[in-house]
């Protein structure tokens, strides 16, 4: 029997208070504990949702100052790095600051632990963190050193790995590799399949040693034109699609968790949910998976905090319809 999990997949919406905390501190017009005050009642806020949710991996949302992009914890934290100019994350209204690599990446397996709210940790829940994945960083960053995408890919694999052993020893027991890179730039040339595994390779690296479930998430484009070999060549527990772009039908059968982008993380327009639980049963008939994992299609950053919390309101009662269905051994 299928389990169906319930998961945020990247940096959440911070809420009005937050917003307009954060530029009054940009401001001078509040210090820096009265911010610090604001974003802890906010991610406080988020995890409690979570939790009522019944949400396996609670994440902090990425809410605070320290992950202002994906990258920056990362750009600002570890040696070889620093951040550069800033772009458009991909045809979104939001940016990141380019990470520039200027030098060997390494790093000393403390950056993102200082990123991330580990006090969620010692609260009986099971922590997750997201990260970008190696093909992402690589195709994203400004390479002023190596002079190679191969070796670029693998230097920032292992500095990650250095990190996730840290986080892990602290009580994260999840990492998410948010891969947008790799179905966004099918609007220019789809990877070859040996480019694939080099990305499989890097990720593996990534994780050597690493005592954590781990998923990997391409979002922003169609999985479609790298299926079955997705859920072959990259080395996680878990592999997701963006199903507001990806045709369920292309999903090949799996031993591996699937997590199922369903929700359409930038609209605040709410799916009904009968319809999304459907399509969560044609998941998981294609698939076979022994775990769903219920999810927005990106990070669900892009729409106002009332919407963003909705979505995962919403992506509950989707579970809670396909678990009962499950269990009654029916379909609708």
């Amino acid at each position: 029997m299928t389990e169906f999990q319930v998961s945020l997949t990247g940096l959440h919406a911070r809420n009005e208070k937050t917003i307009q905390a954060t530029q009054d501190w940009e401001r001078n017009r509040i210090n820096e504990v009265t911010l610090k005050s604001c974003v802890d009642e906010d991610c406080d806020a988020l995890v409690g949702l979570q939790k009522r949710s019944g949400v396996e991996y609670v994440t902090d949302g990425q809410i605070t100052l320290a992950w202002q992009d994906l990258f920056r914890p990362v750009s600002s934290g570890f040696e070889g790095l620093e951040p550069g100019p800033m772009v458009r994350w991909f045809n979104t209204n939001t940016f990141f600051y380019t990470p520039v690599v200027k030098g060997e990446i390494s790093s000393n397996g403390r950056a993102l632990s200082k990123a991330v709210e580990q006090r969620f940790a010692g609260q009986g829940s099971s922590l997750k963190v997201i990260l970008p994945d190696p093909l992402t960083f690589a195709e994203l960053a400004e390479d002023r050193h190596y002079g190679s995408k191969e070796k670029l890919l693998f230097a920032y694999a292992d500095a990650i790995r250095l990190e996730l052993q840290r986080l892990s020893s602290l009580g994260v027991k999840y990492v998410q590799f948010s891969a947008p890179s790799l179905v966004y730039r099918l609007k220019r040339r789809a990877l070859s399949r040996s480019d694939l595994k080099q990305v499989g390779e890097s990720v593996r690296a990534s994780l050597k040693g690493v005592k954590l479930r781990s998923g990997y998430y391409p979002f922003f484009g169609d999985a479609s034109p790298y299926l079955p070999d997705l859920f072959d060549d990259i080395p996680t527990d878990d592999v997701g699609v963006d199903l507001t772009q990806t045709d369920e039908a292309s999903l090949p059968k799996t031993s591996k968790g699937v997590i199922a982008g369903i929700a359409d993380a930038r609209t605040t327009y709410l799916e009904d949910a009968g319809a999304l639980a459907e399509r969560l049963e044609a998941v998981e008939e294609r698939t076979g998976a022994k775990t769903i994992t219920v999810a927005p299609s990106a990070d669900l950053r892009f729409i106002p905090r009332v919407s963003a919390d909705q979505k995962l309101e919403l992506l509950a009662r989707v579970r809670a319809r396909v678990g009962r269905s499950a269990k009654g051994g029916a379909r609708r």
